[in-house]
């Protein structure tokens, strides 16, 4: 099983698998080559380790779990070391990792050598050199993936971090159950750990630097940080000031109560007015007396004076509806005179006419009935009486208005008056044992003189409100100046280039919304076709599996042709899993295969057309690409055009044959590396 690695007359720029080699403890080795820049086929049985090629080809370039033929039911005992050889532009990687000691699930020790023309070593030359982080960080710099800030803090206070080659894997597998997947795209897009940085990797990729990004944003943490620390020690003050504010309010309120302090003095002259009250300093301020009248008796006053403006207020008011009533009861009166009025106009005045007859009879009238002109003019001013009137209602409507919001008013300043003069009988009730006020005052002064030896001033931090003004004006302008502008511009020209061959290549895979715009969704990280604004249908909505696929194919394909064209430092590599699973009725049915034909599938219900199109999608694909795109396919189908059948790295995994050699199976491992 010794067999080698072909050569290639063309290479590719990038990353691309020339074979998967695994040793057996034997040293023998069982090599499965790859054609560079080409579509390679593998086809075969269910469990002959089709679906480990994306484990193996994972697990030694970087990652640390096992995962080789978990779901297979291929005994992985007899397997000592498994390896990839790599080529990447003119240089060759050999990487190989044993599979885990014991029962163990990871293992992150390697071996690793590169040059030029890497021979594929024997077992005994492979020796332990380096570990899964010196694996992806040698990848990387062969790959050409400069040092970089691509990837979004963990947590605040973190550095970014950076994107490397285990970050371009997102973009190159596609596992059985992922492939057709239409609530997924991408690989472990759906693991938290892995998934959290697939957004910021495709940004960093598709062509969006965000390095100043991440620096401007650690700054921006810094600066939020140290603004949120000065504004919690200004907090802290103010509230020490209130509450010494407060403290010294009760101080001179209480003065207030023993005559010592006449009016309600500003919260900025308390300090200074307590200092006098004790004879520290000097005045002739008014605001002060020896023994002043009782606040008590003032403020009874003031209440008494507010209910007799109360009730006058009161009775103003109802004095004003009142009036308003009789003008009513006039309005109706009058109206309903005027309206009998009205009725002289059917009279039509007569030069002839006699007043003194009556006009229904002809007879003389003892009392000459007034005349039509005389009840015209009577019915004129009762009408402008009733203009007045309604003139005027607006006005007094009005009045009596403010006059309502005025009585409220003097409710309210009724309340607390009172609520003083209770508060201030309680203090002199308390105070009511002391002989007299000038006792009560003395009594005051000497605990304004204790207070002030205990108070400790609260006094502003010098320039902590400068700090706190300057800090918010440098956190906008830096956020200001975050705005993603540039990254939109780069991001949104790369999607433009992704949705044009996304959308052709919609049509000649027929798929259901062949004809809309087919684009990546970043936000979503999928794949939507486009009816107008806000209106799309995204992969799961589309319906089908074959065109949950279909989204999977132009998705990927797209993206590595973006890749290509703008020398990205990603590998030019896709793995598919087994994706023509998608046109059979059932996957059982799918599985049930042993030669794969165009006939037993048609038997057993798979839509060959759907099979042959969506390979010949493969091969256009990769020839339009050529040498710079290798795909690799796992399959049960086996179809009988020339094209497919060239692309088979080896015969079917049939009758026996697989990944691992049947004679391996058979051999007991050595008991030391049970």
């Amino acid at each position: 099983m010794d067999n080698q690695v072909p050569a290639s007359s063309s290479l590719p720029t990038t990353m691309q698998v020339r074979a998967i080699v695994l040793y057996n403890y034997k040293g023998e080795k069982r090599i499965l080559p790859f054609k560079l820049g080409q579509v390679n086929i593998i086809t075969g049985e269910s469990e002959t380790g089709k679906s480990s090629i994306i484990n193996i080809l994972d697990y030694c370039t970087g990652r640390s779990s096992f995962k080789m033929f978990k779901a297979e039911g291929v005994n992985i005992g007899v397997v000592a070391w498994y390896a990839v050889h790599l080529q990447i532009g003119n240089m060759q990687v050999f990487i190989a990792k044993p599979p885990p000691k014991g029962n163990s699930k990871t293992q992150s020790e390697g071996y690793i050598k590169d040059g030029e023309s890497v021979q594929l070593p024997e077992i005994q030359d492979i020796k332990l050199n380096t570990n899964d982080d010196g694996i992806d960080a040698r990848l990387s710099n062969l790959l050409g993936i400069a040092p970089n800030k691509a990837l979004s803090p963990s947590r605040a206070g973190q550095d970014p971090g950076q994107a490397s080659l285990k970050h371009t894997k997102y973009f190159l597998f596609q596992g059985q159950n992922l492939v057709s997947n239409p609530e997924m795209l991408f690989w472990r897009q759906n693991d938290a750990k892995a998934g959290r940085h697939l957004s910021d990797s495709l940004y960093y990729f598709l062509g969006a630097d965000q390095d100043e990004r991440w620096e401007k944003e650690k700054k921006l943490q810094s600066y939020q940080q140290l603004l949120q620390k000065y504004e919690t020690r200004h907090r802290v003050i103010e509230l020490r000031r209130a509450t010494q504010n407060q403290s010294m309010r009760t101080m001179l309120l209480q003065a207030q109560q023993v005559g010592l302090v006449a009016n309600q003095v500003p919260d900025d002259e308390m300090l200074s007015l307590l200092r006098i009250l004790i004879g520290e300093v000097p005045t002739t301020d008014s605001n002060t007396v020896i023994i002043a009248n009782s606040p008590l008796e003032e403020e009874r006053r003031r209440a008494q004076e507010l209910n007799r403006d109360f009730r006058d207020k009161l009775r103003e008011i109802d004095e004003m509806k009142e009036f308003r009533r009789e003008a009513e009861t006039f309005s109706s009166a009058t109206q309903q005179h005027a309206d009998r009025l009205r009725a002289v106009e059917v009279f039509t005045k007569d030069e002839n006419t006699h007043e003194e007859l009556c006009p229904l009879c002809s007879q003389t009238m003892d009392t000459p009935p007034p005349t039509v002109a005389m009840l015209t003019a009577s019915l004129v001013r009762m009408q402008n009486g009733q203009n007045g009137v309604r003139r005027e209602r607006p006005q007094l409507e009005q009045q009596i208005t403010e006059l309502e919001n005025q009585l409220e008013d003097l409710r309210e300043a009724r309340r607390l008056a009172e609520e003083r003069v209770k508060a201030l009988q309680q203090e002199q009730d308390a105070s009511g044992r002391l002989r007299d006020l000038e006792l009560r005052a003395a009594r005051m002064i000497g605990r304004i003189e204790e207070y002030l030896k205990s108070l400790e001033l609260v006094t502003d931090e010098t320039g902590l409100a400068d700090s706190i003004t300057n800090g918010k004006k440098k956190i906008e302008a830096l956020k200001a100046d975050m705005g993603s502008e540039d990254v939109k511009q780069a991001i949104d020209a790369s999607l433009t280039l992704l949705t044009g061959a996304m959308t052709r290549w919609a049509t000649e895979l027929k798929m259901r919304y062949q004809g809309l715009p087919h684009q990546l969704d970043l936000y979503n990280m999928t794949v939507a076709a486009v009816r107008g604004p806000g209106n799309s249908i995204t992969m799961e909505n589309m319906g089908g599996g074959s065109n949950a696929l279909g989204c999977h194919l132009i998705a990927l394909v797209a993206l590595h042709r973006f890749f290509i064209r703008y020398n990205k430092p990603v590998p030019g590599f896709i793995v598919l899993d087994q994706p023509s699973q998608v046109y059979f009725p059932s996957l059982q049915e799918y599985r049930n295969m042993l030669e794969g034909s165009n006939q037993e599938m048609t038997n057993l219900g798979g839509d060959v057309g759907a099979v042959q199109r969506m390979f010949k999608y493969l091969f256009d694909r990769v020839k339009e690409l050529s040498p710079n795109l290798q795909i690799i396919v796992t399959e049960h189908a086996n179809l009988d055009t020339p094209e497919y059948q060239q692309a088979l790295v080896e015969n079917p995994w049939v009758g026996g044959r697989g990944l691992i050699p049947h004679e391996w199976i058979k051999e007991v491992p050595p008991a030391e590396i049970e």
